[in-house]
């Protein structure tokens, strides 16, 4: 073990997913199966962010039992444990890095068997790997980001629209906006 504070931004702590126990691997991929969630959970409107709002992706499990989520925080070393109020809590990991680096691999190698929520994760790799690129700051980029939360069903409504978040880009885009209402010709 490290002299080093543990902590999940320290990278000499962090797991190898090649490292990881198969028995624990698979009980965890078939637990998320289960229970697991994959989404772009928040977007928000957020005036500070170049496209007026903040995209993050996040992986979750929720469970009255904290054991379980204490088992996802200790093999995976990221994330963060959370109390509802209402006796169910739950594991969620938001930190692009740890999702890059540690819960994509995880599920490579402990691929899910429901073909649904293997889907769900297919659609989150990518959405995560394209926001870890920065291109939700571009129209197009975060308009395939956005095709592919729609692709993955939640149980209550979204909040914002694509049509609503993709509408607010625009506007907050003159430049773009003006040179979409340019006429071939050049004229407005």
């Amino acid at each position: 073990m490290s002299d080093n504070p543990s902590s999940a931004a320290n990278q000499q702590e962090r797991p190898r997913v090649e490292t990881i126990s198969p028995d624990i691997g698979w009980y965890l991929a078939g637990f998320t199966d289960g229970e697991g969630s994959f989404n772009v959970s928040t977007v928000n409107r957020n005036k500070d962010f170049t496209t007026g709002w903040k995209i993050v992706p996040t992986f979750n499990i929720s469970q009255r039992d904290h054991t379980i989520l204490h088992l996802f925080q200790e093999t995976l070393r990221c994330g963060r444990i959370h109390d509802r109020g209402d006796g169910v809590g739950y594991y969620d990991v938001r930190r692009i890095d740890d999702l890059i680096g540690i819960v994509i691999p995880f599920f490579q190698r402990f691929p899910l068997r429901s073909v649904s929520k293997r889907k769900q994760f297919d659609a989150f790799s990518t959405m995560t790997r394209l926001i870890f690129e920065k291109e939700h700051h571009t129209f197009d980029g975060l308009k395939r980001i956005l095709d592919l939360r729609d692709t993955i069903k939640v149980a209550r409504k979204r909040k914002y629209s694509t049509e609503q978040i993709l509408t607010s880009f625009r506007s907050r885009n003159p430049q773009r906006l003006y040179a979409e209402l340019r006429s071939p010709s050049g004229m407005i």
